[in-house]
């Protein structure tokens, strides 16, 4: 009988079965509330499973964490608002930087523009040298 009941648990374990998953919450309650366990049994299942969830959150979350998941849970309009304000400034910000690098280029651009023209105003000038030493090797 041993043997089967062991198969049973290692079975229920592995399977994570719903009653399982029952005694898993029962025996957590019991532990973290202090409770003996076959009075865990008689309570509300309701009641039970409520505190087990309860503790997890808190022992798992920060305040500012579990206040988020509430707003999330509670009001999702308000996290999806939340959600496109922040897209749309992920956005703005985008833009600014897109704009950014574009004025950048543009400034580089009339750099090399103005950089070219100089090169271009000294060959002039040495054209005209050139002119002038030609006419001078004529005479």
């Amino acid at each position: 009988m041993i043997d089967r009941l062991e198969l049973l648990a290692v079975k229920s374990t592995s399977l994570r079965d719903p009653e399982y998953f029952y005694r898993k919450v029962c025996r957590y309650y019991s532990e973290k509330f202090h409770t003996p366990l076959i009075e865990v049994y008689s309570l509300p299942w309701a009641f039970v499973f409520t505190n087990y969830i309860e503790h997890i959150i808190e022992t798992n979350n920060t305040q500012k964490e579990i206040e988020q998941i509430a707003i999330d849970i509670c009001y999702p309009e308000k996290a999806e608002k939340e959600e496109e304000s922040l897209q749309k400034w992920i956005e703005k910000v985008e833009k600014e930087e897109e704009e950014k690098r574009q004025q950048k280029l543009q400034e580089k651009e009339k750099e090399e523009v103005k950089e070219e023209e100089s090169i271009n105003m000294s060959l002039e000038d040495f054209s005209d040298l050139e002119k002038e030493m030609e006419e001078e090797v004529k005479d």
